[in-house]
């Protein structure tokens, strides 16, 4: 019995072992077979406005083109791993501070929540002060050299990540046009100076889209889908821009290549986007139209090309696509094989829209980020990377950006970051200088996109 069952496991295995050869043999024959059908050059458009047709995007001219950029991640949102704020270092069960091997500080997950708590609660700022710190820490984050650098690496486009209460009350209402749109207008109009579009991604909505600590704030559930009154403020906060970019500031409404609905919506927390989103979607979207705004509208999928409905099924026109490429298993996935399925499951949902790879990076993997590029120009995909700025907490630079802020260990007080919750403002601003473009550093990410094209 042993002996059978010894040779039962090995057919076993050896099935399995083919199986899997196949499978790979499968994706690698459609990445290879598989191409974008050739795309007009040019269409006639009368819009003003960047339009969607077939697979590709169009200028307001008319002339084909693709968005290439980056995000300004953590401008609006505050993320703990790339952010130089932060609440109280971990410690240990003895109250001593949890290090790394280099000695530095480990800090917990930080959100947008948490900080706006942290400096409502800090006796130094409150909340009468917030706004005075947090113009501070804007202008510090990007200024107008930054935009230089972007058009430096000859890109054309900044994603930017706002939060529902940038433009909404604690009650869901809105806030006046001059509150509301005073740092997105500031954003738009320094694009438009620097010949570059925009991209307005709501990265975190009413209730959170997905329970991530990226959304504003950290639960175990993406209530945005389960409340009406989280859906109805969302479908009203596009409403409040599609507004003000129509109407107010209509000067600035060319500049802005497409709404970007909702970040990473997950129905549940760590799950995918599914019908109830696509409902959800659908609700902003009618919404838009329904004023007759013409701009492009993306919807995202959590995370592949299956995620989304055929666009017929709901009547959306002058709609893009978009997905975040990001292969943690890279050590266990290859890039190539990674490429390759997400060819597979494209050819699977040929949905006929332009596609907008929203976020990705490929650490230090130099010859990943080339065959991204190759395979970017080849399938007709905008790219915008993630993210234009990461700090670090000791000398290194990360992958995760185009440029890094090393903020170094603080020896006498132990401290990288800056605790919101206890700082003072002159501490605050000194933390806020770590991380102006002239004290960054340029990470592999600014080598390869640099390079991009050769």
């Amino acid at each position: 019995m042993k002996h059978k069952a010894l040779k039962i496991t090995l057919i076993t295995l050896g099935s399995l072992v083919g199986v899997v050869a196949l499978t790979i043999a499968t994706i690698f024959g459609y990445s290879a077979t598989y191409s974008i059908p050739k795309q007009a050059e040019t269409i006639e458009n009368k819009t003003g406005l960047v339009q969607a047709r077939n697979r590709s995007l169009y200028d307001e001219s008319g002339n084909k083109i693709r968005l290439e950029g980056v995000n300004f991640g953590n401008l609006f949102l505050q993320e703990g791993w790339m952010s130089p704020l932060a609440l109280e270092p971990k410690k240990n069960e003895d109250g001593s501070y949890v290090k790394d091997k280099d000695g530095n500080l480990q800090y917990p997950e930080f959100n947008e929540e948490q900080c706006r708590e942290g400096l409502y609660s800090n006796p130094n700022c409150g909340k009468e002060n917030y706004d005075e710190w947090f113009d501070y820490y804007y202008h510090a984050w990007i200024d107008d050299s930054d935009y230089q650098v972007i058009k430096d690496l000859d890109l054309n486009c900044i994603r930017i990540p706002f939060y529902w209460r940038n433009l909404l009350n604690d009650d869901l209402s809105r806030k006046t046009e001059d509150v509301a749109f005073r740092y997105l207008d500031d954003i738009v109009t320094k694009c438009k100076e620097h010949g570059l579009y925009a991209v307005l991604d709501l990265h975190g909505a009413p209730g959170s889209q997905n329970g991530y600590e990226h959304s504003g704030e950290q639960r175990y559930g993406a209530s945005l889908f389960t409340n009406p009154d989280y859906i109805n403020a969302t479908v009203d906060l596009w409403n409040y821009v599609s507004e003000h970019y129509n109407g107010t500031r209509s000067d600035l409404s060319s500049t802005i290549a497409t709404y970007d609905i909702l970040n990473e919506p997950t129905e549940v927390f760590e799950g995918t986007t599914t019908k109830v989103v696509h409902e959800v979607y659908d609700k902003i979207y009618k919404s838009i139209r329904e004023k007759e705004d013409q701009h492009v509208i993306t919807f995202e999928a959590c995370w592949t090309f299956d995620k989304l409905p055929n666009p017929k099924k709901y009547g959306w026109e002058n709609v893009q696509y978009e997905y975040h490429w990001y292969n943690f298993s890279h050590d266990f996935i290859p890039y190539p094989l990674y490429y390759a399925y997400q060819d597979m499951m494209n050819m699977g949902r040929n949905y006929n829209v332009p596609v907008l790879i929203g976020e990705f990076t490929y650490f230090e993997e130099k010859d990943a980020w080339k065959d991204a590029f190759d395979l970017f120009k080849k399938r007709n995909y905008s790219f915008t990377v993630w993210s234009y700025k990461v700090t670090t907490t000791g000398w290194w630079t990360s992958s995760w950006g185009i440029l890094t802020a090393c903020l170094n260990l603080n020896v006498e007080t132990e401290e990288t970051k800056c605790n919101v919750a206890t700082c003072t403002f002159d501490e605050f601003k000194a933390m806020c200088d770590k991380v102006k473009n002239d004290q960054c550093q340029k990470a592999t990410a600014y080598e390869m996109v640099k390079n991009r094209n050769n």
